[in-house]
């Protein structure tokens, strides 16, 4: 490589990590792993639930009626975590029971159905049977009813 090409494609790199490190340090460019992109808005309230996250818990409020005099729900959101129990289900997850809860209700004051979430792996019982996984066993019991009393199905996941 000759000298002049060699300085050309030292300034070049000089010149890009210079943008690079002034964007950085102007707040114009962040760097995210894509794990983390969906913990943003982690513990905070909105008035809708975006794609990667749950909630669990709802208030109503004149937040999110778009000036009106009406109350709307706004959600509690949480990024989807293994253990978490939350008012609805996250791609990638399942859960292993459900519970009831005015909490999660967008009907004040009647109860609406929670889910303890869980990361699927091979020989768990789960309440549904996620992407990927198929079952060995089935057994009927309460653990995942979302209506009280009414037993269903739980599946012993398998890859």
């Amino acid at each position: 490589m000759s000298v002049t090409r060699t300085i050309r494609t030292a300034r070049t790199a000089l010149l890009a990590a210079f943008a690079a490190l002034t964007l950085l340090l102007t707040g114009a460019a962040t760097a995210t792993p894509a794990s983390a992109t969906a913990t943003g808005l982690d513990d905070t309230w909105a008035c809708s639930v975006p794609s990667g996250y749950v909630y669990e818990g709802v208030v109503f409020s004149q937040t999110c009626s778009g000036g009106g005099s009406w109350k709307s729900p706004q959600y509690h959101l949480r990024t989807p975590v293994d253990g978490l129990t939350s008012c609805s289900t996250a791609p990638g997850f399942t859960y292993d029971s459900a519970g009831s809860s005015t909490t999660c209700s967008l009907t004040q004051g009647v109860p609406s159905t929670t889910f303890h979430l869980r990361t699927p792996v091979s020989g768990m019982w789960a309440c549904s049977v996620p992407s990927g996984f198929t079952y060995s066993a089935t057994t009927s019991n309460l653990d995942c009813a979302t209506v009280r009393g009414v037993p269903t199905t739980k599946f012993l996941l398998s890859r």
